[in-house]
């Protein structure tokens, strides 16, 4: 995770303090070995069957009403992925077990996370241009994308429901950090808890509108999570809230709370809760196979999770239940081990 000024950035996600020039940085090679045919184990073959020849005459005559449940409009599905040190979130399909290249891009440079919501539209927080939101549900975007003017901080994560048609919750990074909410363009700052609130991770969202965020308390001597009802108002301690480290936060489709709790080179473990409304209870606690990521979230059916490895320069794909948490596969197409991929997602979003 970075947190940036103008004229110095700080790397954390590697638990170094190291300044660094910003602007260009060269061309980036990835260092890690494609992910080859071991990547693919579960692919299906679907083979026709027979055919019948139906004569014209039992063809129905005029307009056939339907009946019963019918296709649903068609849904672009797939995975995005940013590197801090690049210059586009790359959009993937959602099963990229082959290792495919991009199948589109949007720009995207100072991205930590990225996020989706239950529309399909993409979430792109920029530490200096503010929340971009491309409209899906197509994969980068459709229309004309809207953005979001965020002048309270350097952005470090964002959620929504639907980030076009309602309200929007925004983490700002630098400590201390500012959590704020926006509908319709307009933003204002959501009140911290009594533990105050000094550099913050990641945000999320459940369908019904109640928001969190995780965060160095304003004293940095803990990590805390700090909840609001309707994503308004004064925020309340979350209790029993286990994490030491802090990272991204997401919901599943229970509405349990998914966290990301990193210890820098010590590695990360993903902790699920359920409530912090604001009582939490632990439901499992899971170490990350490549033990590196920083900020992931959960598809729409809630079985499958994408973490940035950003040790490794790739994404890797979880398969995913509140108790367990078992590693599926990796790709790094088009990502880099100095690109710093951290920010990952489905989409759509999980049903939340």
């Amino acid at each position: 995770m970075r947190l940036l000024s103008a004229a110095v950035c700080t790397s954390v996600a590697a638990a170094l303090l190291a300044s660094c020039s910003g602007g260009n940085l060269g061309s980036m090679t990835s260092s890690v070995p494609g992910t080859g045919s071991s990547a693919s184990k579960y692919q299906a073959l679907h083979k026709a069957g027979a055919v019948s020849i139906i004569p014209k005459s039992a063809l129905p005559k005029g307009p056939v009403k339907l009946k019963g449940r019918q296709a649903p409009p068609q849904e672009m599905k797939g995975i995005y992925v940013a590197q801090f040190f690049g210059s586009t979130v790359n959009g993937y399909t959602k099963n990229n077990s082959g290792n495919g290249a991009a199948i589109c891009t949007v720009p995207g440079g100072s991205v930590n996370n990225v996020a989706t919501d239950t529309a399909g539209n993409l979430i792109v927080p920029d530490a200096f241009s503010g929340v971009v939101v491309y409209p899906g549900p197509t994969m980068c975007g459709s229309g004309s994308p809207t953005t979001i003017t965020d002048s309270y901080g350097q952005a470090s994560d964002a959620a929504a429901v639907n980030a076009l048609t309602g309200t929007t919750v925004v983490g700002n990074i630098l400590g201390p950090g500012y959590v704020i909410a926006c509908t319709s363009g307009v933003c204002s700052q959501l009140t911290p808890s009594s533990q105050g609130i000094g550099e913050v991770a990641g945000v999320a969202m459940d369908a019904a509108g109640d928001c969190w965020a995780d965060s160095y308390n304003a004293a940095f001597t803990a990590v805390v999570l700090t909840y609001w009802a309707g994503c308004s108002g004064t925020g309340q301690n979350a209790t029993g809230w286990s994490n030491t480290g802090y990272g991204g936060i997401d919901v599943d489709n229970s509405g349990n709370i998914v966290s990301f709790n990193w210890h820098g080179s010590a590695g990360t473990d993903l902790w699920v809760y359920s409530g912090c409304n604001p009582a939490c209870t632990g439901v499992s606690d899971n170490t990350l196979t490549n033990n590196t990521a920083i900020f992931g979230h959960i598809g729409k059916h809630g079985q499958r999770l994408v973490a940035g490895a950003y040790l490794k320069g790739q994404a890797d794909i979880y398969q995913y239940s509140p108790s367990t948490l078992t590693y599926y596969y990796s790709f790094n197409n088009g990502l880099s081990v100095t690109g710093d991929t951290e920010g990952a997602a489905y989409s759509p979003s999980s049903k939340k």
